[in-house]
């Protein structure tokens, strides 16, 4: 109203005095109206980066916009008084009005978040586990390598962006998740919405991803899950566009596992899992591969998440005499169940755990290598691997952090972060569209080897068993490639 009266006010002081203007009070009105919507707009809407508009990188386009809608009114409104004046132009009154209603159409039509400011800096964003059951794994496979990673990119001036012509320096917005998916899903929704942040980092855990997936799919923000294996994702991955698996797949994983228990001539299985989205799909997909096998499972069990004693269920199995003892587990469960089963005298020929068995506190927990001798997990990375950028990953990982990175998530979360980058520089904007779809359709040189998606699902990482052997994590399947033989049995325990 203010505004409006303002206007009405400068409209009735000058137009006389200036031959710029029109005689038609209203139409003076629509030139200082639309010239000021125009400016104060693209500047405010610039600066909070509302929308959905993916051209933050564009220079700022709102005043200079306005001013030469401005100038453009002035020439008409100067073309019709001249008309005026010789009496010989008399359309130039119509063609303002024209020009007038076309400028309105276009000001109520236009998404003024196009007309973005410079940019200063690249806001990424995470909601993930500081705290509750999952935030071990969180603590270990990807925090330390989203921190490290943007320290590294602000040393070297930040992300470039090739429309700007420059680096832009990046700044990470983290959020715990309190290890609640509702929470994760809501915080997803604060960072884009509130926050708006232009990229995201995705959560801890297959549950967690399988929560964002259609939330980060909803607002166009692209996101690759280091910590994700599911096979329900993949069957959904038409209508989550957006996310990214890059982790081995329970397809690949548990045919890999069988393959070996196979070679290894194993008859009798023990599977336990951990009552959750991973636990539950991991065994629905490895006991089949068993059974196909034809090895026989005694038992499988289900315990429930953040549990405190399986020493129950662990003498049931010690009872059995089984051949191998299959958990998927998760690090507290891993760290417990190995606890425990060394207290009871539990030594299966094979062991195999879950996620954190390849963590590099396991071994340390233990009493050193010589203690998990012989014992099995999933993943399998270490820094001999032929990969380009491997070796030196680990050595600014343990220079950093004083401690290695883990043989599972971690080169994985750092190899995501390492396809962000690349599919940013060669977009050469944060267009988040542009983002996503090179991501889809690109090979990308990372310290995992190269990677490529196929439905939305890293293609180039088959299933990966490691054996703690001497104090390293070796790959003992898929056989193409082992670093070294699988020892079995495992040794008793020191």
């Amino acid at each position: 109203m203010e505004a409006g009266v303002l206007c009405i006010s400068w409209e009735n002081k000058f137009w006389r005095s200036s031959p710029s203007f029109s005689r038609e009070p209203h139409i003076n009105f629509c030139i200082l109206g639309l010239t000021l919507f125009s400016s104060f707009n693209a500047k405010s809407w610039g600066e909070k980066g509302g929308g959905v508009c993916n051209s933050e990188t564009e220079e700022m386009a709102g005043v200079p916009l306005a001013s030469k809608f401005f100038t453009l009114l002035l020439r008409v409104n100067r073309q019709q008084n001249y008309g005026r004046r010789m009496k010989m132009n008399y359309k130039a009154k119509y063609l303002k009005l024209v020009v007038c209603i076309s400028l309105l159409v276009f000001f109520t039509t236009f998404p003024f978040t196009a007309f973005s400011q410079t940019k200063d800096k690249i806001r990424i964003g995470t909601a993930i586990s500081l705290s509750g059951p999952y935030a071990p794994g969180a603590g270990m496979t990807q925090i330390p390598n989203y921190n490290m990673w943007v320290e590294e990119v602000n040393a070297k001036g930040g992300l470039l962006i090739k429309k700007l012509n420059k680096r832009l320096p990046v700044e990470l917005i983290t959020y715990d998740d309190k290890s609640d998916i509702g929470t994760a899903v809501k915080l997803v929704e604060k960072l884009i919405l509130e926050d708006k942040v232009d990229l995201l980092l995705p959560p801890w855990g297959t549950a967690m991803h399988f929560a964002i997936a259609p939330v980060v799919t909803k607002y166009g923000y692209p996101v690759m899950g280091p910590t994700v294996s599911s096979e329900k994702l993949r069957e959904i991955a038409h209508k989550v566009p957006y996310f990214f698996g890059i982790l081995n797949m329970p397809r690949e994983q548990g045919a890999a596992l069988a393959d070996l228990l196979e070679e290894l001539e194993v008859k009798k299985v023990a599977l336990i899992y951990v009552a959750d989205a991973y636990g539950i799909e991991w065994t629905g997909k490895v006991a089949p591969d068993l059974g196909l096998k034809k090895m026989d499972v005694v038992i499988l069990k289900s315990y429930p998440l953040d549990t405190k004693d399986l020493s129950p269920l662990l003498k049931t199995i010690k009872a059995a005499e089984v051949d191998a003892v299959l958990c998927m587990s998760y690090p507290n469960d891993t760290f417990l169940i190995t606890k425990q089963a060394k207290e009871l005298g539990l030594n299966p020929k094979l062991f195999y755990l879950g996620v954190g068995v390849a963590f590099p506190v396991y071994k340390q927990m233990f009493g050193g290598p010589n203690a998990v001798e012989g014992i099995m997990g999933a993943g399998a990375w270490n820094p001999r691997v032929p990969y380009p950028g491997a070796k030196e990953y680990f050595e600014r990982h343990v220079k950093r952090w004083k401690t290695e990175p883990d043989r599972w998530g971690s080169a994985f979360a750092y190899a995501s972060l390492q396809i962000l980058e690349q599919a940013i520089e060669k977009v050469g904007s944060i267009d988040r569209k542009k983002i996503r779809d090179c991501i889809a359709t690109q090979t990308f040189p990372t310290v995992i080897g190269p990677v490529r998606f196929e439905g939305g699902f890293n293609v180039q990482s088959p299933g990966e068993i490691g054996q703690w052997q001497k104090g390293e994590f070796e790959v003992v399947a898929a056989k193409e490639k082992r670093t070294a033989k699988p020892i079995f049995p495992k040794p008793s325990w020191p």
